[in-house]
């Protein structure tokens, strides 16, 4: 019988990150060469409700006006769902733009990114969340985030919720050619909102170490990332004028965007999407719950990555043994979202023993590609005890 050996140096990998970048506290100041980059004549502005009404979006507006013609949808909800779409989309089928301008949280900015595909490629737009193939590219996409966390500044993906589901789009067409990330943007942002952004970005950074996908350039973004958000999360949500704080959010959350863009995500988003919409819960806090527990079941199966993620997070693991050194994660995890306010555990979001079952046969037949990603492989016996961990909190 033929011996597979899986060995690092034998593994062929890619890495692209095609965006182009602008970071730093003051590059908003920039914008307006920036976008002198691109040939427009009309652009479409997509903000949220809030984001809109800021003076920062004024300026946006302004600088936009000044070059071309201007329209804007600021009706972008938390968690954008089909019915949200389907309005964005006879907008730009409507009168097409040229250009388009995401600025806000991950929702407006994913929300930008369909409205480039969809304004040339014709199919219902939910069908390319199922599979439908993406023909063409659409116009630029220019991502301004206005917090910390989600890294869709830099990933070509978006996510929509359909009656209940959270569906991903993953299409090379949806790459901002631009994104200008000014940490000075988030100083306003709320510590609730800052805490599950930030929590997002910690978990999209080990989730792309453990991924079974991850390589020696995702690896080292991840690290980065993860070991910003354990230097500042807690001082962002402490003190939101802390500009060197909201510095390091800022780029761990490029930096964690450009590691799981090209590795994918693992097990804890998958289980996260079995709760979220239910419990109406922000994006990052609802993974936020899952992921210690998901560090502790992986750790075994990823000795080498445990130890990458426990360095990035400053913990002292001589003498720990791998499950040990999981644990110690987990521990850490929970000690940063206890301080910054958010949920431990599934009886912290309302769920009862009952909800569990459903949750498992939810993850297993709609969120099986977080599996696929996974380094350890759970049955439905294993993922149904991790949910019982999950509902009782360490």
């Amino acid at each position: 019988m033929e011996t597979k050996i899986h060995h690092p140096l034998l593994k062929t990998y890619s890495y692209q990150v095609p965006t182009r970048i602008v970071f730093g506290l003051g590059s908003f100041e920039r914008l307006k060469d920036e976008l002198k980059r691109f040939e427009f004549k009309r652009a479409l502005l997509i903000t949220g409700k809030t984001v809109c009404k800021t003076d920062a979006c004024a300026w946006v507006r302004e600088v936009l006006s000044s070059i071309g013609g201007l329209a804007e949808f600021n009706e972008v909800p938390p968690e954008p769902d089909a019915p949200v779409l389907a309005v964005l989309t006879k907008i730009v089928r409507r009168n097409p733009p040229d250009l388009i301008v995401g600025l806000g949280g991950g929702s407006s900015l994913d929300m930008a990114k369909m409205a480039s595909l969809l304004t040339v490629n014709e199919k219902d737009p939910i069908a390319y969340f199922k599979g439908e193939p993406v023909a063409k590219k659409g116009p630029p996409i220019v991502t301004v985030p206005t917090i910390a966390g989600t890294g869709s500044e830099v990933t070509p993906i978006s996510v929509v919720v359909d009656r209940g589901l959270k569906l991903a789009l993953h299409n090379h067409h949806l790459y901002p050619a631009l994104t200008v990330i000014d940490p000075a943007l988030s100083v306003t942002a709320s510590p609730q909102a800052t805490a599950s952004a930030g929590i997002d970005a910690l978990c999209h950074a080990v989730e792309s170490i453990m991924s079974v996908d991850s390589n020696p350039i995702t690896a080292s973004l991840a690290f980065e990332a993860t070991s910003l958000v354990d230097d500042y999360l807690e001082r962002a949500y402490c003190n939101g004028e802390d500009v060197e704080a909201r510095n390091g959010l800022a780029l761990a959350s490029a930096m964690a965007g450009m590691a799981f863009a090209n590795t994918g995500l693992s097990l804890a988003h998958g289980i996260a999407y079995t709760y979220a919409t239910r419990c109406k819960l922000p994006h990052g806090a609802s993974v936020g719950v899952a992921e210690p527990y998901v560090i502790e079941f992986n750790s075994p199966s990823i000795p080498d990555k445990a130890e990458v993620i426990a360095a990035g997070l400053g913990l002292d693991t001589q003498g720990l043994s791998t499950s040990g050194v999981g644990y110690a994660i987990a521990l850490r995890m929970i000690d940063i979202m206890e301080t910054v306010g958010l949920p431990l555990s599934l009886e912290d979001l309302g769920l009862e023993e009952s909800d569990l079952e459903p949750m498992v046969g939810s993850l297993l037949k709609n969120y099986l590609r977080f599996i696929v990603k996974n380094p350890r492989k759970p049955s439905r016996e294993e993922l149904l005890k991790l949910y019982r961990t999950m509902l009782e909190g360490y």
